[in-house]
């Protein structure tokens, strides 16, 4: 008898066998069963899964913090780069300043040097006085701030050296001579000028014509040339270390500022109009009678003689580098080069005791001679012939011999009735300062006449020209 089974799960009927479930319930026992496999895969799957991310994570921390690590060295090296980088630039900087701050320097220096050698050619030869000033007498002169100057004592009995500063002030007497003098030169420490002993008459007189210097504060005075100096010429000028002047055989010589080691510049027997730091002016005589005369000029170590313009004579020598202003014989002003070239009339206008400094011509003139205003005036135009009409600087009360131009100022000599005067006055004609009076009424009585300014009438004119081209002497010039 077949034995009965029955399904463990659901009951039903099954045939003996090895199974304990109906078909059934053992398909869905095996779909549980793969169902469980499945899921304990996809468990085990989900964990291998975790583990790999987490392992991934891990190792993703691992080169994240190696990242870190890296980029924090790249970081810390660019730093030391960046750094190095800024040090280097910093000292590439300050080497940049420093070659700026040298090469500046070096402009610099190079531009004091050139402006240094300026200064010294242009300084570098002293000159103890201007022909314009020297030609009318050489009565004042300039050196830093003050002005030297010659002036009588208080009644007028004497001549002697004062000296003033430029503002006009401090005046003082520095020494009072026994004869006249003339041509004040002034260079470095010391004063240099000439002493006229006695004034000549007649030919038979005997002139003590003596060259002194002496400090600028009065002291040390001493004779440096003792009637070795020709007595028709009173000028000498003070160039650099030398003085020259002319000697008694009417030849230009040149002595130490001492008096000592007296030399012969050159033969030309005659007297000279001037010295600049290169040139020596001089007159030559046209004919034997020494009726005529013709300007000449020669380097200042007699070389190179040659007439300016040829058979012509100069007046009233000025000159300034290397152009001459002068007037003709009719007392007009020209201009011409060194070299004689460009001969110019500058102005159509009479000018006596002409005077030139800083681009001015300074001169003399009547204020209205054609409608016979015969008031005497200081008169200025510009030296490149451009003022339209002279400017004038001081009206005059008679007249003077001289104007000698000394940095701002003039220094002139008036009088009228009752006085004489020796005055400053600004070179634009703004101010006047008094340097002498002479009052004519402490020296004369009532009864007498008072004296009259000595004037020498020339054409019906009352001025004369000052300097000694308008005397007799005309070797003089």
């Amino acid at each position: 008898m077949r034995k009965i089974m029955k399904c463990a799960q659901c009951g039903k009927e099954i045939p003996d066998g090895e199974n304990d479930l109906c078909e059934n319930c053992q398909k869905k026992a095996m779909k549980e069963s793969v169902k469980e496999t499945t899921e304990k895969n996809n468990n085990e799957t989900g964990d291998n899964v975790k583990q790999e991310e987490e392992v991934i994570k891990q190792e993703e921390n691992k080169v994240n913090v190696k990242q870190q690590k890296n980029n924090k060295k790249t970081k810390e090296k660019k730093t030391e780069q960046s750094e190095l980088e800024i040090t280097k630039n910093k000292e590439k900087s300050k080497k940049t300043v420093f070659s700026k701050v040298l090469i500046l320097a070096i402009i610099m220096i190079i531009l004091v040097a050139v402006a240094i050698i300026v200064i010294f050619s242009s300084q570098s030869i002293k000159l103890g006085n201007t022909i314009g000033n020297i030609k009318n007498y050489g009565y004042a002169t300039i050196q830093g701030k003050w002005i030297y100057y010659l002036c009588p004592n208080e009644d007028s009995s004497k001549v002697g050296i004062f000296k003033i500063k430029t503002n006009g002030e401090a005046q003082q007497e520095l020494y009072m001579g026994e004869g006249d003098i003339l041509s004040l030169n002034v260079s470095d420490d010391y004063i240099y000028f000439v002493s006229i002993g006695q004034k000549a008459f007649s030919d038979e007189d005997t002139l003590d014509n003596k060259i002194y210097r002496m400090k600028t504060d009065g002291s040390d005075l001493e004779v440096i040339n003792n009637n070795e100096f020709n007595n028709d010429c009173y000028e000498v000028y003070v160039v650099a270390d030398k003085i020259y002047y002319i000697g008694v055989d009417s030849n230009v010589y040149k002595m130490n500022l001492d008096g000592s080691y007296k030399e012969l510049v050159a033969d030309n027997g005659t007297g000279y109009l001037g010295i600049t730091d290169k040139y020596i002016i001089y007159n030559v005589a046209a004919d034997e009678e020494e009726t005529a005369y013709y300007t000449y000029i020669m380097n200042i170590d007699g070389s190179d003689r040659k007439p300016i313009i040829e058979n012509e004579r100069l007046y009233s020598i000025n000159v300034d580098k290397d152009n001459i202003y002068y007037t003709n014989k009719d007392k007009k002003i020209c201009k011409v080069k060194t070299d004689g070239t460009e001969q110019t009339l500058l102005y159509d206008i009479t000018a006596y005791n002409m005077n030139y400094s800083k681009g001015y011509i300074y001169y003399l003139n009547y204020a209205d001679q054609e409608n016979s205003d015969y008031t005497v005036c200081i008169y200025r135009v510009k030296a490149d012939g451009s003022s339209e009409t002279p400017e004038k600087i001081k009206e005059l009360e008679t007249y003077s011999s001289f104007i000698n131009v000394i940095g701002d100022w003039i220094i002139y000599m008036d009088s009228n009735e009752t006085e004489g005067f020796i005055n400053l006055v600004k070179i634009d004609g703004s101010d006047t300062k008094q340097l002498f009076l002479l009052d004519y009424s402490d020296f004369y009585n009532e009864e007498n006449d008072v004296p009259e300014a000595t004037t020498t009438e020339t054409d019906g004119n009352t001025t004369q020209e000052s300097t000694a081209e308008s005397t007799s002497n005309t070797n003089n010039n």
